[in-house]
């Protein structure tokens, strides 16, 4: 989910806010709430506000109701904090939980669910977490310690969900079951395994998740992984997150370690990297349909300079595996210039110049102006996969 934070570009008062803490009140999505924070920009339409939980506004001057500031530097919430402020937005007389243990790291998880899942969801995300930055550190990325504290909510079912996603703002496909919001830097589940119902009344304890035997277990495994590394991504410096980046690449790294791993009995997924084999057999097709297309087709430079490709409902398919299969045979065959590609993405800032020729000029500084022979070889490790 691409979303453009409406005036970062105009960065004029980083500087300055970086030395104030503001104190705003305003109104969003109808309700008044208060938030510490930093402004991050503003101009005649209103304000770009990052708060202290790391959720971040874009208030127009209608909606500001009083703001004021002082010399406090800023500083984001600790997770006893951020606890804090969570227990006045999910108060546990409405059903709401939390987990926030050292064990499970940067991580708060608000739940409604059984602990069993919500406990398993937990653990998934600190394993995640930790691969994820050890894998990367391996190939020579540089990644930092997450600012804010990592919220994750895990609702008990699909209509509280599709509620919660309401209220984001954020539409959801049918047969989503997750999905990582780039405002609120949050991520949302629901209780994929159907066991709320089913644990109420049994409470012995399993060594393994029952859901994890069920044959959409892979799938939604697939999903909530997806979002999460977009989440670590997004707060470890893999992803500057009010960037303009080009969509392939984080959603690229996403398909990448989102792959389920059946021999994993206790979470149902590892690090891998594995093939993914659901866009892998995708993405054999569409190189066969572009094959006997009528005129040449670039599908690999249409999708880096365009991220409507990966948007358009008509496209993403298409491109998701595309993404996944040139991410995969980077990083397999090329890591080095992968990770050189990876940190001057990781060098832009909101003040850099974002264009499809610029995109371009970034591919080819790391991996190279030759894309014929890009396609070539591309094309032959996918057919040997």
């Amino acid at each position: 989910m691409k979303i453009r934070f409406l005036s970062l570009c105009i960065f004029l008062f980083f500087c300055q806010s970086a030395l104030a803490l503001e104190y705003i009140r305003f109104v969003h999505n109808g309700t008044e709430r208060n938030e510490e924070g930093e402004i991050l920009a503003e101009d005649r339409r209103g304000l770009d506000f990052l708060a202290r939980d790391g959720q971040a506004f874009h208030i127009t001057w209608d909606n500001l109701i009083t703001r004021r500031s002082d010399d406090t530097p800023f500083v984001p919430y600790t997770k006893p904090e951020l606890l804090e402020k969570l227990w006045q937005e999910f108060p546990p007389n409405e059903g709401f939980h939390f987990l926030d243990t050292p064990a499970y790291g940067p991580f708060i998880v608000v739940y409604t669910t059984s602990r069993d899942f919500a406990n398993w969801y937990a653990r998934l995300l600190q394993r995640l977490y930790e691969q994820y930055n050890a894998h990367w550190k391996r190939r020579g990325v540089e990644l930092e310690t997450p600012e804010f504290p990592l919220v994750a909510v895990v609702l008990s079912n699909k209509e509280r969900f599709r509620q919660y996603a309401r209220q984001d703002g954020v539409n959801i496909l049918e047969e989503q079951c997750a999905y990582y919001h780039k405002l609120t830097n949050r991520i949302v589940v629901y209780d994929i395994s159907g066991m709320q119902t089913f644990r109420e009344g049994d409470r012995r304890r399993m060594g393994t998740m029952p859901f994890l035997m069920q044959p959409e277990a892979a799938g939604n495994i697939r999903t909530v992984v997806h979002e999460a590394v977009h989440q670590v991504g997004f707060n470890t410096g893999m992803h500057p997150r009010f960037v303009d980046s080009p969509i392939w690449i984080y959603e690229g790294l996403a398909v990448f370690h989102e792959v389920p791993d059946q021999r994993n009995r206790d979470l149902g997924w590892s690090l891998g990297p594995y093939v993914n084999p659901s866009r892998l057999l995708h993405l054999r097709r569409y190189l066969l349909r572009l094959q006997s297309a009528p005129t040449v087709q670039r599908p690999i430079q249409a999708m880096i300079m365009d991220d409507r490709l990966l948007s358009n409902s008509a496209t993403a398919l298409d491109n998701y595996a595309l993404a996944w299969g040139l991410f995969y045979y980077l990083e397999r065959t090329r890591s080095q210039e992968l990770a050189a590609y990876l940190q001057l993405l990781q060098g832009k800032t909101v003040a850099s110049e974002d264009s499809p020729e610029i995109r371009i000029a970034d591919f080819e500084s790391c991996f190279g102006d030759d894309w014929d022979r890009l396609y070539r070889e591309f094309g032959d490790y996918i057919r040997r996969l």
